[in-house]
């Protein structure tokens, strides 16, 4: 399939169909279209050139790959798969459930409506929580009527960082938040949840797989294989909303970092 060049825009962009693309950007395309490449309608994979790219997934479960370059990526709707790559990387999850994989380099991860799962890799990254987007409960009544200790709503976090390096990594707040205005709390997803995750996890081969392109195992997630998912809970003071959870990492350690590691970001 070939892309489609569009001159519509104040930057010349390309654009894909509204089926299931299968694209390589090539540098000259890259250099030649600064508005990037908008993938619209279908399930689509983009594979961005050496140099810098801006790919828009558009509708669809998309999987953008930036590879080289210093890439921004953007998934929009649905449940998407984003890749830096090697390079300083914006990566935009977009509404839905979206996982989004830095690579090497200095990356930032913003999710949008829904939650986004964090992997920065290697690097000095900035995870963004969405302050205004915290308040989110998911309905688990037609679940708890079958396994009654399961609640029957629980809080969604805004995104869930599975990797975070405490001696570099960066926590990124929107809505002018500092580190003084949080909560550090122990999770422990026994606790929190009432079933041990071995049990659901069999059922759960769909998101499963989407770790996997990430690198991202179950033996990442529960080291100790003991079924239990353990870390950081991070919520707002002002109103105890959940905003995200730092796995593999107790409260005190987080609780520690200092307020250079706590940012205010706008976009």
């Amino acid at each position: 399939m070939v892309l489609t060049p569009d001159f519509s825009e104040p930057l010349a962009r390309l654009l894909g169909t509204d089926g299931d693309d299968n694209e390589i950007i090539t540098v000259q395309q890259a250099n030649d279209f600064p508005g990037g490449v908008l993938a619209l309608a279908g399930d689509d994979t983009m594979n961005g050139s050496s140099v810098e790219d801006s790919i828009l997934g558009g509708k669809g479960e998309d999987n953008l790959l930036g590879n080289d370059g210093n890439d921004s990526l953007f998934g929009n709707r649905d449940t998407d798969f984003l890749d830096g790559g090697d390079g300083d990387d914006i990566l935009y999850g977009g509404k839905g459930t979206d996982f989004l994989d830095g690579g090497d380099g200095n990356d930032t991860l913003i999710g949008d409506a829904g939650v986004g799962i964090y992997q920065g890799g290697l690097g000095s990254d900035v995870y963004v929580f969405r302050t205004e987007l915290a308040p989110v409960t998911q309905d688990l009544s037609f679940i708890s009527s079958i396994v009654p200790v399961i609640p029957s709503s629980i809080e969604l976090p805004n995104a869930i960082i599975t990797d975070f390096n405490s001696t570099e990594d960066i926590i990124g707040l929107t809505g002018g938040m500092t580190k003084a205005d949080l909560i550090f709390e122990d999770f422990n997803s026994l606790t929190e949840f009432g079933i041990n995750t071995n049990l659901i996890l069999p059922f759960l081969s769909d998101e499963l797989a989407l770790l996997a392109k990430t690198g991202i195992s179950v033996q990442d997630l529960d080291p100790n294989n003991d079924g239990i998912l353990e870390g950081t809970t991070i919520r707002m003071g002002s109103t105890n909303q959940l905003l995200g959870y730092v796995l593999n990492t107790d409260s005190a350690q987080i609780a520690a970092l200092p307020e250079s590691q706590f940012i205010s970001v706008d976009f």
